[in-house]
């Protein structure tokens, strides 16, 4: 859906009786909304019982070319805080909040939202605007969050943002980041330890999507399926991607769940590579029930694909990979 039917579908549900509908809130506990499952599942563990938390995006959507439902305006327009990714990536929030028309929510200036990309160093800034070079990203490349470290920084700054807005309970919110931190501190220890192994390692993902997890474990990306972001593959593009994969022995290729299965398993077929499913939000496979635990999933996942005997993981032409 084109954003200017999004917006129009979303003010028409803004404009509708049904605003006053829907579940009653808990009195007293903070509403607030966040744009995606993983800004959901780490200002849930910030705000604690202290707050009530919906994800808009949904998992297994392409975060891209989400649609906003009449339910997702119903719990903006009762939100108290919005919490979001930044950036240009979630095109359809600026739609979605014309329709909830509560200023104090919109971005950049909005008082009361907390865009969790606030002092994290972006790649791949492009250094011009075209669109032959595909649906790229004015601020540079918005999938920070699968780099562990960043997943620090959007609890910092959600502790921040709501410390600033609700200050009687300051200390309760940066404890809890404190011990978000703490906690990922651990976790990235042993992740580091499990792919240090296969440092300059390459991989095939099928978008330009995986930059700041491979930066951060020392991995190689050697390109994507997709010639240019969004742009779907050609026979000559496969045909070069496939040489490139058989000259330098690369047999991984990681996926989301939510990009299309025939391609990524022919070129699989064809040289010998593993699909990997890579997990982008909680939720998106059964093993990413909150934020720790997707990024849990996806560094075993690589490691076991690497591995010379690797236990079960999961590849495209099992059933639960392709329930997208």
């Amino acid at each position: 859906m084109k954003a200017k039917n999004v917006f129009s579908a979303l003010l028409l549900w803004g404009m509708t009786g049904l605003i006053g509908s829907g579940n009653v809130q808990a009195e007293g506990k903070i509403k607030i909304v966040a744009t995606t499952t993983v800004i959901g599942s780490i200002a849930g563990e910030i705000a604690g019982t202290e707050a009530e938390i919906y994800s808009i995006a949904k998992p297994k959507r392409d975060p891209h070319f989400y649609s906003p439902t009449p339910r997702d305006v119903l719990k903006a327009k009762k939100a108290d805080v919005l919490i979001h990714g930044g950036l240009d990536l979630e095109t359809w929030r600026g739609p979605l909040l014309d329709a909830v028309g509560k200023p104090e929510l919109m971005w950049p200036n909005g008082k009361r939202q907390i865009d969790v990309s606030a002092g994290i160093e972006l790649l791949e800034i492009p250094p011009s605007l075209s669109r032959a070079e595909g649906d790229i990203h004015a601020y540079g490349n918005p999938h920070y969050w699968i780099d562990p470290e960043n997943g620090k920084r959007v609890a910092r700054n959600i502790a921040e943002g709501l410390a600033r807005l609700y200050p009687e309970e300051a200390d309760f919110f940066l404890k809890n980041a404190g011990i978000f931190e703490a906690k990922m501190d651990i976790k990235i220890k042993k992740w580091t330890a499990l792919l240090a192994p296969y440092a300059g390692k390459k991989i095939i993902s099928y978008h330009k999507s995986m930059i700041y997890f491979l930066r951060r474990f020392g991995l190689v990306s050697a390109g994507e399926i997709e010639p240019k972001p969004g742009i779907p593959p050609t026979a000559r593009h496969l045909a070069t991607l496939k040489k490139i994969m058989k000259e330098d022995q690369i047999k991984v290729i990681l996926k989301e769940t939510f990009h299309e299965n025939s391609t990524p398993k022919k070129v699989a077929n064809d040289t010998g590579a593993l699909i990997v499913i890579f997990a982008q939000a909680v939720g998106e496979v059964p093993e990413a029930g909150d934020y720790r635990s997707m990024m849990d999933y996806d560094v075993r996942a690589v490691e076991a694909a690497f591995s010379p005997v690797f236990p079960s993981i999961r590849r495209i032409d099992e059933k639960t990979a392709l329930d997208a």
